[in-house]
Parts: C-alpha cells; sequence; structure tokens
C-alpha cells in the first residue's frame, strides 16, 4: 500500500513539474517596448522660422499623450502635451511638433516630404 502511494505522488510531483514548465516554456509575453527617437528641439522663435522657410501651414491640432522622463526614468503616466502638423500643400512638405510647455521647448518629432491626404478613402 506504502508503494501505491508513493508512485502515486511521484505521478502527481512529475505531472505538476511537467505543467510548470509547459507553461513557463511555452507562453510568450508580447508588449510594445519604449524606444528612443532622437528628435530636435528648440525655442519658439527658432522652431516658426523653419516652418515660415517651408511656407507650412497649420492643418490639425491635437493633445497628444506622451511619456515624459523624470529624475527617475520614463514617468509612469503620460502627460498631455500640444502636437500640431504644418504642410506646404504645393511642395508636399510637413513638418509635426509638440509644445512641451514645462520646457517651453517644441520638438520637431517628425518631418518629411510627399504628404498626401486620404479623408474620405485613398485617391
Amino acid at each position: 500500500m506504502k508503494f501505491i502511494h508513493e508512485k502515486i505522488c511521484m505521478k502527481s510531483l512529475f505531472m505538476g513539474v511537467h505543467l510548470l514548465l509547459c507553461i513557463v516554456l511555452y507562453s510568450t509575453t508580447q508588449a510594445g517596448e519604449w524606444n528612443e527617437k532622437p528628435i530636435l528641439c528648440a525655442d519658439e522663435t527658432e522652431t516658426f522660422d523653419a516652418i515660415k522657410s517651408k511656407k507650412e501651414e497649420l492643418v490639425f491640432k491635437a493633445t497628444q499623450f506622451t511619456k515624459v522622463r523624470t529624475d527617475t526614468g520614463l514617468a509612469r503616466r503620460p502627460v498631455g502635451v500640444a502636437v500640431n502638423m504644418y504642410v506646404n500643400p504645393e511642395t508636399g512638405t510637413y513638418t509635426i511638433i509638440e509644445f512641451h510647455p514645462t520646457y517651453e521647448s517644441y520638438c520637431v518629432v517628425s518631418y518629411g516630404m510627399n504628404f498626401q491626404v486620404f479623408l474620405g478613402g485613398v485617391q
């Protein structure tokens, strides 16, 4: 009887360890990661002189949620900052900027060419 009890305990232990290994080895965690992307930041005058020199006009404004740095790394909660897009429809250039009121800084997060509009479907 003792032998049968030990055999059952060993089988249960083996199955428990096997199940645990299956869970650990076969599960994957999928999540995005925060990356470093170089952006250009400047004061108001320098930023808008560059936008004016390309003859770009404001086409949209929004408030975006942005992770910001603190003394200990990235803040747990994102903050809302203004984001604006400027476009020159004749040349197709565009600039997207963020305004950080705490630092009184404008940051270019994207700029480029070949701007296209797809409102109402692909043209």
